[in-house]
């Protein structure tokens, strides 16, 4: 029971900073993290280990948890790295693709087109993320492709932190030419849209800016 606690708490956590709704800043209170798992101390305390040690939350002594505030060079290096990372990737995918990946690519590129359309913010940006992540299981590497999990995750608190009122998302059609680059075989056309694409969410960030907390029990209540 312990276990599953802990990885409700984890995978709860995790989500709510994909999708942007966990802000950076916000303090894990553990009796609330209790409350709203219904766990002991010691489990909410795993769990906020393991996300201590995946950088999404800070454990900052005699204060508590709280979900990380990256700086701004912080920010800068992890987009580097995932132009580093992901341009390569997409040349792998170009090369690798199979019928079935790019058929599972185009799902995710339709699906995220129909979760703007219909206004379900939280489910375009969950699928935002999926896409890069589908892309990157394609590439067959899987050393990079974890990294690149990680990098993801600290991506999108650093997007929640410094977007302020752009609410940076995907352009419409960025995530579809790339699929549509990899499907021709055209691995450098991919990686060189993969690269324009993360500089043009980049150049979106504002850096004066700081969002109020996130109220913990209305994000994670169950």
């Amino acid at each position: 029971m312990a276990e599953n606690a802990e990885n409700l708490i984890v995978d709860g956590v995790i989500e709510a900073i994909l999708e942007r709704r966990l802000r950076a800043g916000t303090k894990l209170s553990e009796p609330e993290l209790c409350e709203i798992y219904d766990c002991s101390r010691t489990d909410v305390r795993r769990a906020l280990v393991i996300l201590a040690t995946r950088k999404t939350v800070e454990l900052r002594r005699n204060r508590g948890a709280f979900v990380r505030v990256p700086s701004q060079p912080e920010a800068r290096n992890v987009f580097q790295a995932r132009r580093a990372i992901e341009k390569t990737l997409a040349r792998n995918a170009a090369q690798h693709a199979k019928k079935i990946d790019l058929a599972a690519l185009d799902k995710v590129v339709q699906a995220e087109i129909a979760a703007r359309e219909s206004g379900d913010r939280a489910r375009a940006i969950r699928l935002s993320g999926e896409f890069h992540m589908v892309l990157a299981k394609i590439g067959q590497n899987d050393v990079l492709a974890e990294f690149l999990h990680e990098l993801v995750m600290r991506s999108s608190l650093i997007i929640g932190l410094f977007s302020g009122s752009n609410h940076v998302l995907c352009q419409d059609d960025e995530h579809g030419e790339i699929a549509a680059a990899i499907q021709r075989g055209d691995g450098i056309r991919a990686s060189d849209l993969l690269e324009a694409h993360l500089r043009h969410i980049e150049a979106q960030l504002i850096f004066d800016t700081m969002p109020e907390a996130s109220d913990l029990r209305h994000i994670l209540g169950r």
